[in-house]
């Protein structure tokens, strides 16, 4: 893949963080849902609108004035529509409580509506898919669209609790998803661990599915035993998943075989795709499972770029990000080593802040198990444990890790790997692999060289401030918190990373404090996506964190930059 010309250095990490924005009077921009997002109806040849409160599916029309009551009853009455004749279905606020059922191909559903022919708003009026903890909510279907629901209550002992996508690749746009859930296969005893379960405790895409997943937002999705609490992707399913939030997703609720990686998403068995401009927030993998945030193995080689991945925990590998070639085998032979053609993962431009593992070695993340990857321009920084490759094939370039690192175990099959224009401020650990360092800042213990010594050469733009209050907000799902003191005026911190806590001056990082991410921040308040742990006392401070912009004069060439 051609690599584009980059900029000079000192355009780097904030540009990365002004990717995320979001406008300071509300979420029209950025990552999440867009509320009042507006609809084109001269692009279908017909319109049919849902309310459940004024509808009647036996005397109704379709109509604004004479609308069906129920999502289903419009799907049936939307025919047999084609390519060059599509229908819309305009689904007004309401709380639909159905059997489950599937999308139609070239029918689009919206939801967000007050009434037939109203304003749109998804979060002053919800139009709420309720599983009512009974049942999975929708199928997928290809050439459809669904844009503005909130799916709620998803229940199944199976995959995909709110949405499955088996071989289908609708479109998911502006959808809340929350409190879904798959449950633990039954019965569930396999004779070793890693075996797959029930993945994807929202969102499942499955045999070759391709959806498009954007402006999404996923909060408090779970698994009781399967991968990916939000979103899994298996069997060489290509979606893409593009400015979404994940927030506090928890993997692996009642899992007794470690079946359960990836709190958030999880990427398995030859797929690929995107994942990119997201928000990855508070995740947990538990139960001694990888990966608090995003999950990648058995060949899966999605490109993983512009993500803000932040405060997520695994009981096991790998807070925030765990990629794998080799999946683990106890019974069978490995793999051979796929050629750099159909498996290498791209790495990009990603921020990785107050992650963790149960063993505080991998917070940031872990690349292990024959994984070939390329990293470019990430920025690492105060996780519990930082740059962890292992046994792997890696080209890194520009990346700055401001904390420590290591290169272990190596392997005939693999070739040699470069680090090149990177800030590595250490402690280094062992490095053990056949790698070549070129242009690097690091430590003199490092082999090769000659390497330029670490300095701080970045420009102290954090912030530190008091709190006076906090507050939840359930019809968003961000945290409101009040400043003692107003913000810098015309400064902008969506997509920042912030520290909640005490004493933050004196310690920052581990668990002093809470990582979140900013949505958006102005006067006295911070808005931060999905919620605080609970604890006895509400934090006292905050520190948002600097962006690691180069000072005027710095070396040219070394660590992140965006384009």
């Amino acid at each position: 893949m051609k690599t584009p010309a980059l900029p000079p250095l000192r355009r780097i990490v904030p540009a990365l963080f002004a990717a995320l924005i979001l406008t300071s009077v509300g979420f029209a921009a950025g990552p999440g849902p867009k509320p009042v997002a507006p609809v084109d109806l001269t692009a279908y040849a017909l319109v049919l609108h849902v309310d459940q409160a004024r509808g009647d599916d036996i005397k109704g029309d379709g109509s604004s004035t004479r609308p069906f009551a129920s999502i289903v009853q419009g799907l049936e009455a939307a025919g047999k529509p084609t390519e060059k004749a599509r229908v819309a279905i305009l689904v007004s606020q309401g709380r639909y409580v159905q059997p489950t059922f599937a999308l139609k191909p070239h029918v689009d559903l919206y939801g967000g509506f007050a009434a037939p022919g109203g304003k749109r708003d998804i979060y002053a009026h919800p139009t709420q898919l309720d599983g009512a903890g009974q049942n999975r909510i929708a199928i997928g279907a290809d050439h459809a669209r669904i844009d503005g629901f909130h799916f709620v209550n998803g229940r199944v002992r199976g995959k995909g609790a709110a949405l499955l996508c088996d071989a289908t690749s609708p479109e998911v746009f502006n959808c809340v998803f929350v409190n879904n859930r798959t449950l633990i296969p039954m019965p569930w005893n396999p004779p070793l661990l890693h075996e797959t379960a029930n993945d994807g405790g929202a969102v499942m895409c499955l045999n070759g599915a391709a959806p498009r997943l954007k402006h999404n937002l996923f909060y408090a999705n779970s698994t009781e035993c399967g991968r990916g609490a939000a979103l899994a992707v298996d069997r060489r399913s290509s979606p893409r998943v593009d400015r979404n939030v994940f927030a506090n997703n928890r993997a692996g609720l009642d899992d007794p075989m470690r079946s359960s990686d990836g709190g958030a998403v999880s990427w398995f068995d030859w797929s690929g795709g995107e994942f990119s401009g997201n928000v990855v927030v508070a995740n947990e993998a538990l139960t001694r499972n990888d990966a608090g945030g995003v999950f990648v193995a058995l060949w899966s080689a999605p490109r993983i770029a512009d993500n803000i991945i932040v405060a997520n925990e695994g009981g096991d590998d790998a807070g925030g990000l765990f990629l794998g070639g080799q999946e683990h085998r106890y019974d069978a032979p490995l793999d051979a080593y796929p050629p750099a053609d159909q498996f290498n993962i791209e790495v990009r431009r990603n921020v990785f802040v107050g992650n963790a593992n149960s063993s505080k070695n991998s917070g940031a993340m872990r690349v292990t198990m024959e994984t070939r990857a390329h990293f470019a321009d990430n920025l690492i920084a105060e996780n519990l444990g930082g740059f962890y490759i292992q046994r792997s094939e890696i080209f890194a370039e520009r990346n700055t890790v401001w904390q420590d690192w290591q290169f272990l175990e190596d392997k005939p099959s693999l070739g040699p790997s470069r680090y090149v224009g990177n800030v590595l401020k250490g402690p280094v650990g062992p490095v053990e692999s056949r790698v070549t360092f070129a242009g690097n800042m690091a430590e003199a213990s490092v082999p090769g060289g000659p390497h330029l010594a670490v300095a701080d050469i970045f420009a102290d733009d954090a912030l530190d401030g008091a709190l006076v209050s906090l507050r939840f907000d359930p019809l968003t799902f961000t945290t409101t918190l009040v400043t003692k003191d107003p913000l810098p005026a015309g400064a902008d911190f969506a997509g920042r990373p912030v520290l909640f806590g005490d004493n933050l001056k004196r310690v920052k990082g581990g668990k002093v404090g809470q990582w979140r991410v900013i949505a958006r921040a102005g006067g006295n308040e911070i808005v931060i996506w999905g919620r605080l742990d609970a604890v006895t006392v509400a934090p006292k401070n905050f520190h948002i964190l600097r962006t690691f912009t180069p000072k005027a004069g710095a070396p040219a060439g070394l660590g992140a930059r965006l384009r």
